[in-house]
């Protein structure tokens, strides 16, 4: 699972493309595929301002209190990406009198591509997708080097963040409406932890929730608020050990929230306020029926 917020709130933001249209996907011949995406890698780990990929993290903290200043911008969720499974480039092709064929090879900073025998795809192949693990700063480093004779900038950050690029992700599944629900589970989670019992009652109360109450935002937000407590069932103790800077960095920041934020609320949770008295400020500041199922099932599981 991996998460990314997009910047759909600055009119100004560079607002990426989710599903290439087929016509428009890149034509190139097979021998030209490392070099495209080496530089397409380079555009992006150095902010050009031709980027196109999508930067995701494997940890959900780093989308929350890094990217998100005022947590208001749409948070994606991205199932397609496999961890421990090898990235990989797929790609059409079409030999003589054949019909089209999807192609698919293994690749990682370290080795590149392998396995492309390029006599076996015909002249041209039309790139569809390829995920890439980044999150080595030193691999990186030595690959963008060989391939395009260009490095890292130095205040790029794929390993802290743990990033994950991808060229297209038109399965993603988007949070908007319900997003500071996330940001309340992330720190209960945070606090007080997540065992079996809380886990099935939370998803069982956020499948309970009226359909009406997703009419506007679409069935998808409550599948993935869903994903998130199972996310943070399965990962949340590995998440905490590994966030504790970006939260440090978060919780010092001297930004201006024109209100209790979900971002303020997160940290009174973990850090100031006991359960009843963070609930009750959560009842008055940012209160969903998302939320209040969430406040309802910790109540329970605090009290025991």
């Amino acid at each position: 699972m991996l998460f990314r917020i997009e910047d759909n709130k600055n009119v100004d933001g560079r607002h990426r493309e989710y599903e290439i249209p087929f016509d428009c996907l890149p034509v190139l011949k097979p021998q030209e595929l490392e070099k495209y995406i080496a530089e397409e890698v380079r555009k992006e780990i150095n902010d050009s301002q031709d980027r196109k990929l999508l930067s995701y993290s494997k940890l959900l903290g780093v989308c929350l209190l890094k990217y998100n200043e005022y947590a208001d911008n749409e948070l994606h969720i991205n199932m397609d990406y496999l961890e421990g499974v090898y990235g990989g480039v797929y790609f059409y092709y079409k030999k003589e009198d054949e019909n089209l064929k999807t192609g698919y090879v293994p690749f990682d900073l370290m080795n590149g591509l392998f396995g492309l025998k390029k006599q076996k795809y015909g002249k041209k192949i039309k790139l569809l997708n390829f995920n890439i693990d980044v999150s080595d700063n030193n691999l990186l480093d030595e690959y963008l080097k060989k391939m395009t004779g260009t490095g890292r900038k130095k205040v790029a950050s794929p390993e802290k963040d743990k990033e994950i690029l991808l060229m297209q992700a038109p399965k993603d599944i988007v949070i908007s409406t319900y997003l500071e629900s996330v940001y309340l589970l992330y720190a209960l989670d945070f606090k007080y932890g997540m065992n079996k019992e809380l886990h099935d009652d939370l998803i069982e109360s956020i499948r309970s929730i009226d359909h009406n109450c997703f009419r506007d935002c679409g069935e998808d937000e409550r599948k993935g608020l869903i994903l998130i407590i199972k996310y943070l069932f399965e990962k949340g103790k590995c998440e905490k050990k590994m966030i504790r800077k970006i939260m440090d960095d978060s919780k010092n920041d001297e930004r201006l929230p024109m209100h209790y934020d979900p971002i303020l609320q997160l940290h009174g949770i973990i850090d100031k306020y006991d359960f009843k008295d963070a609930s009750n400020l959560g009842e008055c500041y940012n209160s969903n029926i998302a939320s209040k199922w969430i406040w309802y099932c910790y109540g329970k599981y605090t009290e025991k």
